[in-house]
C-alpha cells in the first residue's frame, strides 16, 4: 500500500510564540486544524482535489515509542503531551501527496514558549481559499502561510514572544 510521502520542503525561519497557561503543543496543533483553519478552507472542492488537514505528532527524539502494547489510555495521553515531542500541521490529498504546513516545537531556551516554522510554498487554492486568505492577511499586514499561521496564533491569544 502506497501511503504517499509527506513533503517537508522549504520551511521558513522559526518564529517564537508564548504558550498561554493550559496550552500544550498538542492543543495548539489540534486547534489550528480543527478550529482556526476551517474558515479558510474552500467552500466547494472537487472530490479528487480534497485536502485532509491533520495535527501529527512526530517521532520522539529519544526513540521511545508513544504506544506500546499493554499501556493504559492515560499513559498514552501523558506521552502525547511530553515536552520533547514536536507537532506538525499536515495537509494531505489522496494517497499521493502530503505537505507539512507548520511545525511546532517547544523552545528549550525559553520556558512557556514554542517555535513555529511554516512552509514557504504557496498554499494550493484547493486547500486554502485565496480570497479568504487575502481578506485575513491584509489588515494584519502579513503574507503567505507564515502570515496565516502567525495571525491565527496571535488572534487566539498566543502572541509573539518578546525578544528579551
Amino acid at each position: 500500500m502506497n501511503t504517499g510521502a509527506t513533503l517537508v520542503v522549504n520551511m521558513g525561519a522559526a518564529q517564537t510564540f508564548e504558550l498561554s497557561e493550559g496550552w500544550t503543543l498538542r492543543k495548539v496543533a489540534t486547534a489550528l486544524v480543527r478550529e482556526w483553519l476551517v474558515p479558510f478552507r474552500p467552500a466547494v472542492v472537487l472530490k479528487s482535489a480534497r485536502w485532509v488537514v491533520q495535527p501529527v505528532v512526530e517521532e520522539p527524539a529519544n526513540g521511545r515509542p508513544l504506544w506500546e502494547e499493554g499501556i493504559s489510555t492515560e499513559e498514552y495521553e501523558r506521552r502525547l503531551e511530553s515536552p520533547d515531542l514536536a507537532w506538525s500541521v499536515r495537509a494531505k490529498t489522496g494517497r499521493l501527496r502530503g505537505l507539512i504546513l507548520a511545525r511546532l516545537t517547544l523552545n528549550q531556551n525559553r520556558p512557556m514558549t514554542f517555535d513555529m516554522a511554516c512552509t514557504q510554498e504557496a498554499l494550493p487554492e484547493t486547500l486554502i481559499d485565496p480570497a479568504k486568505l487575502a481578506a485575513f492577511l491584509k489588515p494584519h499586514g502579513l503574507a503567505g502561510a507564515e502570515g496565516l499561521f502567525a495571525g491565527l496564533l496571535i488572534d487566539n491569544g498566543l502572541p509573539v514572544a518578546s525578544s528579551n
